[in-house]
């Protein structure tokens, strides 16, 4: 989750205003949107927007909740999260909001990416952000209540906070241009919007254990790095436990009295960031060595397939007796590919499909989705492909892809193949949000929904035997906790049942077949790290109560568990801050040698939680109707001994959704007083990108004086004034066409009785435009 501030934008500089300046102006507007928005982060790529929203408003006490009519469930429960979150955080800052707040809300990932409420591509792992000028908390939906929870409520921390900075420094005459820094900020809203949980401890295990863990004074080496958001929590935790939570707000109420942070954080604290490092960084070596006695880090107790970047979803393939390979995504340049490896062999990984430089695969979602592999030879995965997820079946033989879009499905987690090959079961959203569980036939290509409701089902692994499937859900008695527990479906009955229970976090399911019996493997949350965990299960039936037994003691993480067919697992290991893709075997040994059992008693399945009430959910909700409200209004005023006084302003408008933005200039260049009206400089354009096709159209009057380069002596004046238009329709991320219009007539005087001239110049174009080089 991050914070944008958008900073002013000073269009006019202090200098002698000149035609060539005055077009820069106005081209400088006009990247501000248009095409060229897309192009803040990736050179000549296109953010499209595939889909028609039908935006309406939810009104509750203190938010205007923007939605659109598919998910009016999941807008709802986010009114009532929002007040709650409100009222809480109302007590903690002790302050309230004066304005009523924007949440514009997105039903997934996928479909938050095409939001202009801010410019230029949005990372995957951007979970949400707190924009500054309108005040917009903008979020997507990723399947959990619980999570939705936890983000709505870490950006309204970053409303919380920057309205009590502002207050604070307001209130003592100070100027409203600085802010705490990017460690607190994030800190603060991770701290106090969550408990510490499993991720954040393993985060911080890594980093101590392998000696990568940045101290305070030196937090500036990873700005903006999801490891700066941990470390920031856990030393406001630190202070926390240590000095009393008041410090924390004390540290904003303080922030008008010094004139850096650090100054601050002394005066508060009683410490420069120096003396804070020498007893926060001793007291989580105190605590995170000794681990070490007990524990083994991946590299110690498994096998290495591939260490380098970043590595997930590893899946197993035979080909014969003597041939088997290990298919997994990875980043090892820049990109994430998927890539082929020899399970036994020195040979380097080999990349089949490369990602993110077309549209077919525009990119990966990592690390929810898994992929899967027939016995057939097909290898499956889901990537981005336009406006929603797209099924790849790859015929690891022919080398060929066949891509499959599911009716009535946005996004894709996890999939797997049925035994016989002839079935996906996948774990996907619609456009309410909600992930179910749903069975895809290859041969009929039709898809059926197996599961419903608003509980997460994600990661289904299909039995041997074909006739049941083992799934990860919050639908779990503590599923409104934040915990998982993995469930059975029967697919011909659609009897749930528990398989385990309890305040854990069980997930990415897969069956080992092992000399012995059939083994179901998993992942688990014990003390604060992510293991490994075995069960006995039939695949002719389920008993009455189950044991799991764990098989490895990492400190940190394993994820995606994949199973081979010699009783061997395949996993992505999170060791010294990067993803590894390793492999244990003798499974059956280590189940017995383990040390710590669970018990779980198999039941049925039964209404567990539901969200709460709702009060928002009694508001009516209105259409959405466009509002105009300044993002930037910047004047300038230059005074000259020999040409006199010039200035002017210049500003932009848009709607909350960033959708229709508008954009002024209006400067005068007059050196004398009879040229104050003939000397007028004006722009206006209009930028529409609410539909794919964006365009823009505006007219414009430039006017002043310029200098001959040639000869000093020789200056004249020009007046350049006319209109245009422009389209572009974005063919997909990489390519798109293009068309301009413009008219414009340009008269010229040049003084010392050179003459004078006037032209009229009409000219268009049209292109094709692509960029896959990044």
């Amino acid at each position: 989750m991050r914070k944008i501030r958008v900073s002013r934008i000073r269009f006019l500089q202090p200098d002698t205003f000149l035609l060539d300046r005055l077009a820069l102006c106005l081209i400088a507007m006009l990247a501000f949107a248009l095409p060229a928005q897309a192009q803040f982060y990736y050179f000549g790529q296109n953010k499209v927007q595939y889909t028609d929203f039908r935006w309406e408003i939810l009104k509750t006490e203190h938010f205007d909740i923007y939605y659109y009519p598919e998910m009016v469930e999941l807008a709802s429960q986010a009114g009532n999260i929002a007040e709650d979150g409100y009222r809480y955080l109302e007590n903690k800052f002790d302050i309230n909001i004066n304005d009523r707040i924007p949440l514009i809300l997105y039903s997934s990932h996928l479909y938050f990416e095409q939001t202009n409420t801010m410019p230029g591509f949005i990372p995957q792992g951007v979970g949400g952000f707190f924009e500054y000028v309108k005040g917009r908390v903008v979020i997507p939906y990723d399947g959990s209540l619980f999570e939705l929870k936890h983000v709505i409520r870490h950006e309204l921390i970053h409303v919380f906070t920057m309205a009590k900075i502002d207050r604070e420094l307001h209130d003592h005459r100070m100027s409203i241009d600085r802010e705490p820094p990017l460690w607190f900020t994030e800190g603060i809203a991770e701290f106090w919007s969550t408990k510490w949980d499993d991720q954040a401890e393993l985060v911080m295990r890594d980093a101590v254990l392998t000696g990568y863990l940045v101290p305070l004074s030196q937090m500036e080496r990873i700005y903006g790095t999801f490891l700066m958001y941990k470390e920031g929590q856990n030393i406001l935790k630190f202070i926390s436990e240590n000095y009393g939570d008041d410090k924390i707000l004390l540290l904003m109420d303080n922030f008008w009295k010094t004139s850096t942070f650090e100054q601050d954080f002394k005066l508060t604290i009683g410490m420069d960031y120096q003396e804070f490092d020498k007893m926060w960084v001793y007291t989580l070596q105190k605590k995170y060595y000794p681990l070490l006695a007990t524990h083994d880090m991946p590299s110690k107790s498994s096998k290495p397939i591939f260490s380098e970047g970043f590595n997930d979803s590893p899946v197993f393939y035979r080909v014969n007796d003597s041939t088997s390979y290990v298919f997994y995504i990875g980043n090892h340049r820049g990109y994430t590919d998927v890539y082929k490896q020899k399970l036994n062999g020195k040979s380097p990984p080999e990349e089949i499909i490369r990602g993110e430089r077309t549209n077919e695969f525009e990119s990966f979602s990592l690390p929810s989705s898994k992929m899967a592999v027939s016995k057939k030879g097909i290898l499956a995965f889901v990537s981005k492909s336009g406006e929603t997820d797209v099924l790849h079946l790859y015929d690891i033989e022919n080398r060929s892809v066949v891509d499959k879009r599911l009716h009535g499905i946005s996004e894709i987690g996890s999939i797997c193949f049925s035994p016989d090959g002839e079935k996906i079961a996948a774990s996907a959203a619609s456009m309410n949000g909600y992930f179910n569980l749903y069975l895809y036939n290859l041969e009929s290509d039709s898809i059926e929904q197996l599961t419903r409701g608003y509980y997460d089902d994600r990661d289904p692994a299909w039995s041997p035997n074909g006739k049941w499937i083992v799934f990860s859900s919050d639908r779990t008695l503590f599923g409104n906790e934040g915990y998982y527990n993995l469930f059975s479906l029967d697919i011909s009955s659609g009897r749930i049942r528990y398989l385990t229970k309890g305040r854990e976090s069980d997930f990415s399911p897969d069956f080992v077949l092992s000399p012995g019996d059939t083994l179901l493997a998993y992942i688990s949350n014990d003390n604060g790290g992510q293991n490994i965990f075995v069960t006995p299960l039939s695949s002719r039936q389920i008993p009455d109560s189950i044991v799991s037994y764990k098989i490895t003691n990492f400190p940190t993480a394993a994820f995606n568990v994949s199973s081979t067919d010699s009783s061997q697992i395949l996993f992505s290991a999170f060791e010294d801050y990067s993803f590894q893709i390793r492999m244990i075997d003798s499974i059956d040994t280590r189940m017995k040698k383990a040390a710590v059992r669970k018990i779980f008693p198999v039941a049925d399945f039964d209404t567990s939680w539901t969200p709460a009430a709702s009060s928002a959910s009694s508001r009516a909700a209105v259409p959405y109707v466009p509002k105009y409200t300044l993002d930037i209004a910047e004047s300038e005023i230059t005074t000259d001994p020999v040409f006199g006084t010039a200035g002017g302003a210049a500003m932009a408008l848009s709607d909350m959704l960033g959708n229709e933005q508008y954009y002024f200039l209006l400067f005068n260049t007059a050196e004398t007083q009879d040229e104050i009206l003939k000397s007028f400089n004006i722009a206006i354009s209009k930028i529409s990108l609410a539909q794919r096709m964006n365009y823009a159209y505006g007219i414009f009057n430039f006017a002043g004086r310029d200098y001959d380069l040639s000869d000093p002596d020789i200056y004249f004046y020009e007046r350049s004034f006319g209109g245009y238009f422009t389209l572009s329709y974005p063919l997909s991320r990489f390519d798109r066409v293009e068309a301009t219009t413009s008219l414009s007539n340009t008269y010229k005087e040049l003084y010392y009785g050179i003459g004078e001239r006037t032209s009229l110049l009409f000219s268009n174009s049209i292109g094709y435009v692509e960029d896959n080089s990044l």
